[in-house]
């Protein structure tokens, strides 16, 4: 799915409004003016792209995060090992480096694929998982973080707080039992300055680019670890209040109008789908398009 961001005031006589052009993902969208914002998921983005340089027209450049942003991090702020090495490595490997447990976590470094998503897995497992995956792949191994109890959201922008918001709540250890958000979930109001705090620790010199940061707080714990930072073009809004939700599209808005290092796609991610709208490629077809006022 994608979303066009129209931010601009076409009429100086009405209020400044957003107006939200919805695409449903099936085939290639044909025309973004310059001062759209483009809200998508990694794997349309490639797909795009794909489809833009067969018609001879330049790719979509939209800012993110260094691959590397959460290797780089102090371990007081990750309360974990994390190694993120190519797949050939991987496979070489007759144990796990140590410090990870036997059982970590693993996943794409730099977006998701159908072939490896992210589990606790042992060497065996992993291998089995990387036998045909791009030899220069990155992928992620982290150690397992016990008794996870809330997961905040915090967007950085220009060095500032975009909007912030809890996410989900863990049941305890053990179980699978999570409520979002969406189901009513209600989280511990002091977490939201501690969470903002420390995400911008995090950000702070490592990211020019708007970055959408994860945070935990384990059960009992009022000192939140990171868990990821991602696009902010890609990164779901939640509770964010009006003024957030405003100040989050704006964010979504710069990594197009002012991109700074531009989204690269693992291999792995292009070769699952650039090829996605192949078949377009040839068409002149309009596109269907939903405008949502």
């Amino acid at each position: 799915m994608a979303e066009q961001i129209d931010l601009s005031n076409k009429d100086p006589h009405r209020k400044r409004g957003i107006v939200l052009h919805h695409h449903h993902g099936f085939g290639p969208i044909r025309e973004v003016g310059i001062k759209e914002a483009i809200w998508i998921t990694p794997g349309l983005l490639i797909a795009q792209n794909a489809w833009l340089v067969s018609h001879g027209r330049p790719s979509w450049a939209l800012s993110a995060p260094p691959t590397m942003w959460l290797d780089d991090l102090d371990q007081s702020l990750t309360g974990r090992r994390i190694l993120t090495v190519t797949a050939e490595t991987i496979l070489t490997w007759r144990r796990l480096p140590s410090g990870l447990g036997q059982r970590p976590w693993s996943q794409l470094a730099a977006g998701r694929v159908s072939g490896l998503p992210a589990a606790r897995r042992n060497l065996e497992d992993l291998q089995s998982k990387l036998r045909t995956a791009p030899a220069q792949s990155l992928i992620r191994i982290q150690t397992h973080l016990p008794d996870i109890q809330e997961e905040w959201r915090v967007i950085i922008n220009r060095g500032r707080i975009a909007a912030s918001s809890g996410y989900c709540l863990h049941e305890g250890e053990g179980s699978r039992a999570i409520t979002t958000i969406f189901d009513g979930a209600v989280f511990d109001p002091k977490h939201r300055t501690i969470a903002e705090d420390c995400a911008l620790q995090a950000a702070n010199g490592r990211s020019s680019a708007p970055i959408s940061v994860d945070l935990a707080f384990l059960r009992g714990s009022d000192r939140p670890l990171i868990l990821e930072g991602n696009p902010v073009w890609c990164a779901a809004p939640y509770a964010y209040g009006p003024q957030g939700m405003i100040s989050f599209l704006k964010a979504v808005a710069d990594c197009r109008t002012d991109p700074v290092d531009p989204y690269q796609p693992d291999p792995w991610m292009a070769r699952e789908f650039a090829g996605r709208f192949r078949s377009s490629w040839g068409s002149t077809r309009p596109d269907q398009t939903m405008v949502m006022p």
